[in-house]
């Protein structure tokens, strides 16, 4: 495959990962081993596979349309680096969590009224790093594309919008589901667009 196709796949990962976990966090059921697994895949796709995505797709558009807007994107991939560790710590602590209740039942964690404000704090304060940087992510991308990029106007102004709304994700958690929302809109349009290659060999990434 080409890497403008590897660069589509891994927009498709994002766009899945964006909303297939709260699904299975929204639905799933930890009282047997099918739903055990189900959790498991929440946090695959929501930490490393995510993670993973979004820098390599922030990495290409660097790559491939670095000439029109090179310190925007050089920026737009150190803060997708960011954004990236935090979604990894998120999932990361979700995992470690729910793994260490379930090997020990007989402490009753979920009874603790410590033990779940810590951990809903932790988790919180993640999320709101990660999506911060994401938010600085999608407006340089999404600059770049408005101003000096091949990017479909409406492409761009989805970046824009999303982003500015993550910036206040940590402060406002109910933005959270419009962001995520948002954020598979674009990378599955982003995902086609590079998937087919409609655009030159200079504005695949567009």
């Amino acid at each position: 495959m080409t890497i403008h196709k590897w660069g589509g796949l891994a927009s498709f990962l994002i766009a899945a990962a964006f909303l297939v976990p709260p699904w299975i966090y929204l639905t799933g059921n930890l009282g047997d081993l099918g739903g055990i697994l189900a959790y498991d895949l929440a946090d695959f796709l929501s930490g490393p596979v995510l993670s993973a995505s979004l820098v390599f797709v922030s990495y290409l558009l660097r790559e491939r349309l670095g000439e029109g807007a090179p310190r925007r994107l050089d920026l737009a991939l150190l803060a997708a680096l960011l954004a990236a560790a935090g979604m990894a710590a998120v999932a990361f602590v979700r995992a470690s969590n729910r793994h260490y209740h379930l090997i020990h039942p007989e402490l009753h964690l979920e009874d603790s009224v410590t033990v779940l404000t810590v951990w809903a704090t932790l988790t919180a304060g993640l999320t709101g790093l990660g999506f911060h940087f994401l938010g600085w992510a999608f407006v340089l991308i999404g600059s770049a594309g408005w101003t000096a990029l091949p990017f479909p106007r409406l492409l761009a102004g989805l970046y824009l919008l999303a982003g500015g709304l993550a910036w206040f994700v940590y402060r406002f958690p109910d933005l959270e589901g419009l962001v995520m929302f948002l954020a598979a809109v674009i990378s599955f349009w982003q995902g086609i667009l590079m998937w087919r290659s409609d655009v030159s060999e200079s504005t695949a990434g567009g």
